[in-house]
């Protein structure tokens, strides 16, 4: 008798664990394609045996049930939207640039830093960047910040943070402890 309910008890354990590895495999589908509100029932019969269903069992039945959520891969964590993301479609930021310039490193800090998105665009042998920095400035001037059909030549801290700001880009975030840039990159130019 007590190797019966030992037996009983280790397969019911057996069996729920089982279970509870089935339900938490990721699936093959998307989270938010999984099934909705799919439920794992452990029926208990009256002499104790267990089973584990995916179904209710027939109503008059004398089994007790208890119901188990199943989970389909890693629950779906919501980003926080980027505050700077809709200035940024009205404002795009395009810093040229050329190598080995001092002030064209510390204007592309300065934006990694307020973690404003910007195009970064080398202006050093490429003909094509430079006619078009020509074009818009009527100059070839390194750094050069565009912030919408703002022009700003050469790079002051003041004068760049005052420009995103009216342009509505977030303020500063606190430094990284590490000391680190924690901002966007910029995106290569085309």
């Amino acid at each position: 008798m007590r190797q019966k309910i030992l037996l009983l008890l280790l397969s019911s354990s057996l069996c729920l664990v089982l279970a509870e590895v089935q339900a938490a495999k990721p699936s093959t589908t998307a989270p938010e394609e999984a099934p909705v509100g799919k439920k794992l029932y452990k029926w208990v019969d009256r002499e104790g045996n267990v089973s584990y269903r995916d179904q209710l069992p027939p109503e008059g039945s004398d089994y007790k049930v208890e119901e188990r959520p199943i989970r389909y891969g890693s629950p779906v964590v919501k980003k926080k939207a980027d505050p700077n993301a809709k200035v940024a479609e009205k404002y795009p930021v395009v810093l040229y640039s050329v190598p080995n310039c001092g002030s064209c490193d510390l204007a592309r800090i300065y934006l990694q830093k307020r973690e404003v998105p910007f195009t970064e665009k080398n202006a050093d042998n490429d003909l094509k960047i430079q006619e078009e920095l020509k074009k818009k400035t009527g100059a070839l001037t390194a750094p050069t910040i565009l912030i919408g059909e703002k022009i700003m030549k050469g790079y002051l801290e003041s004068l760049l943070e005052g420009e995103l700001d009216q342009a509505g880009y977030a303020g500063a975030k606190a430094p990284a402890a590490d000391g680190g840039s924690t901002g966007p990159k910029p995106k290569p130019s085309p």
